[in-house]
């Protein structure tokens, strides 16, 4: 009997290799070793902190995906696995892991017919969360004028400078290439939940009072905030942590 390799072993052996040969993102934070939330919200704010030292606006887009573990197609991940060169027996393996997976519903004592599974990765395996980064590693490539940072399905797209027009229209353009690969890959952003928030200094953020931004994806607007929670932190437009403080307090 041929010898099968245990999950762990998969696992292993594939992130290995992707990280030997630099093949995930260095945008992504997510189920890697050395990196964590922490890490994450460090390499943001203090780019951050770095654009305000420098009188920029840091416009931040709060990107929120439907579903995004469940909706992975498995063509297309097994396609994304190949042209991160994982051929022959390794990618034979790979595809007969995902694929022939079958499922049924029971509610009370009535079970259902089971169904092929053809999306998703497999839920409480440890190697669903690798081929979701795989799946979503290539997102970073879609973008010319922002900067994304990735925590599994978390993502945020900053654009930096002096010119709100200019924030608006570099974060817009962006926005309809991320829809146009969101397209391309059958994921679904929930808009509802997507956000903005304008991130400068008190006179910075002053000024731009009479300003309205439009920010829309599908021509569908997106909501201005002056707080969000991102990653268990709350991080105000002023990037005060007043409101994390307060937060911690109480509880």
């Amino acid at each position: 009997m041929a010898y099968q390799p245990c999950h762990d072993q998969l696992y292993d052996q594939l992130y290995n290799y992707l990280t030997k040969f630099g093949i995930l993102s260095d945008c992504q934070f997510g189920f890697r070793k050395s990196h964590s939330t922490t890490t994450a919200l460090l390499d943001c704010t203090n780019k951050w902190y770095v654009n305000l030292d420098r009188k920029l606006f840091n416009l931040v887009v709060l990107i929120d995906l439907k579903k995004a573990f469940d909706t992975v197609d498995h063509q297309i991940l097994l396609r994304k696995l190949e042209l991160c060169e994982i051929k022959g027996q390794a990618f034979t393996l790979l595809k007969s892991y995902l694929t022939n997976r079958n499922q049924i519903c029971q509610v009370k004592n009535v079970i259902s017919s089971d169904r092929t599974i053809i999306c998703g990765v497999p839920q409480g395996s440890i190697l669903g969360p690798l081929f979701f980064l795989l799946y979503i590693n290539d997102l970073p490539q879609c973008l010319n004028k922002t900067k994304p940072r990735l925590f599994a399905d978390e993502t945020n797209l900053t654009a930096a400078g002096q010119s709100i027009t200019e924030l608006e229209n570099a974060v817009n353009s962006d926005l309809e290439d991320l829809r146009k690969w969101l397209i391309a890959n059958k994921l679904t952003l929930n808009v509802a939940k997507t956000e903005f928030i304008l991130i400068g200094s008190k006179p910075m953020i002053k000024g731009t009072t009479d300003f309205h931004l439009n920010i829309k994806i599908d021509n569908k607007p997106i909501k201005q905030i002056q707080e969000c929670k991102s990653l268990g932190v709350i991080i105000d437009q002023y990037l005060s942590w007043n409101s994390n403080t307060e937060n911690i307090c109480k509880k």
